[in-house]
């Protein structure tokens, strides 16, 4: 029965968070991103903070890691949920989805540099390799006769958003190893909450109140994929390791290239599909873990992170 809950709660995973491409699409259509971004997670916010209140836990954090956990949330929650809802402007969803998932691939090259434990080998670099070639294969659509800078500029903006979600487990294994993670996900949505409200506040008012769609999407990729997300990310942690819990990783691509064909009918040219499935290749390479001198492979610290 326990392993049945694992499967499941790695199902219904997959299938929040490789959604979630899909309903940021959808409240674009009346929301700008900056707004939209603002009521996600004032709905995440209310989501975690009703969880920390189920569950009876105690928010206690060292005062001198406050300024980090804030620090976390922006680089980890704010900017990318940010860039990647402005590239959707201008990509697909199912595009936006595969370019998300080259965080691992980023990761390796973070981690490498600033972790002693996490060394560069020779099938992570490859990783890298076969990862950049696929986001070369997907931006190659972009060019042509007249090269379209605005697609590019949407592209490269949600792999600028992966860059950011690789910083979050470094920054997290370096300075957060005492703090839960329900605790530190508490900070983190909190400040990149606050921040984004305030900005959205002072240059992109959402319109109130927005269409049924809005409120719906807004309120999915809150309670679900951010606060509920979370919860179900590290239960599949605790039962699986870190190792075989970032398996979701390979998941995204498909879900959300499957929901961007059928609902909003994008297209899936060679490019899209090659492109693809290069980076998902480029993700199981640099996602290898190397087995220590015991036989068993290291485990990283889960990251306060969310992959959309």
């Amino acid at each position: 029965m326990g392993r049945l809950r694992v499967v499941f709660a790695f199902i219904l995973l997959s299938l929040i968070w490789g959604s979630s491409y899909l309903f940021i699409r959808l409240g674009l259509r009346q929301l700008t991103p900056v707004s939209l971004v603002a009521l996600r997670l004032l709905f995440g916010a209310l989501g975690i903070y009703l969880i920390v209140l189920v569950r009876r836990e105690r928010l206690a954090i060292p005062r001198e890691l406050l300024p980090r956990a804030i620090l976390i949330g922006t680089i980890n929650t704010t900017i990318p949920f940010l860039l990647i809802s402005w590239g959707e402007t201008h990509i697909t969803s199912g595009l936006a989805s595969v370019l998300n998932s080259t965080t691992p691939i980023f990761a390796v090259l973070v981690a490498g540099i600033l972790l002693h434990d996490e060394p560069v080998t020779v099938s992570r670099l490859g990783g890298v390799l076969v990862g950049i070639v696929g986001v070369v294969v997907l931006a190659s659509g972009d060019f042509g006769a007249t090269v379209s800078w605005v697609g590019l500029a949407g592209q490269g903006a949600v792999v600028l958003a992966a860059i950011c979600y690789a910083f979050g487990p470094v920054l997290v294994r370096r300075w957060m190893r005492s703090v839960s993670a329900t605790t530190l996900t508490t900070y983190t949505l909190t400040a990149a909450m606050i921040e984004t409200v305030v900005i959205s506040a002072l240059f992109s008012r959402p319109p109130l109140p927005p269409d049924p769609l809005s409120w719906f999407s807004t309120a999915w990729l809150g309670l679900l994929g951010s606060a509920l997300g979370y919860v179900l990310y590290y239960f599949i942690i605790q039962s699986w390791g870190a190792a075989r819990g970032t398996l979701v990783t390979y998941m995204l691509p498909v879900v959300g290239l499957a929901l961007g064909a059928g609902i909003l009918g994008e297209s899936l040219g060679w490019r899209v599909l090659g492109g693809s499935a290069l980076v998902i290749l480029g993700v199981v390479l640099a996602s290898l873990v190397r087995r220590s001198r015991s036989g068993v492979p290291p485990e990283p610290m889960p990251a306060a992170s969310d992959i959309a």
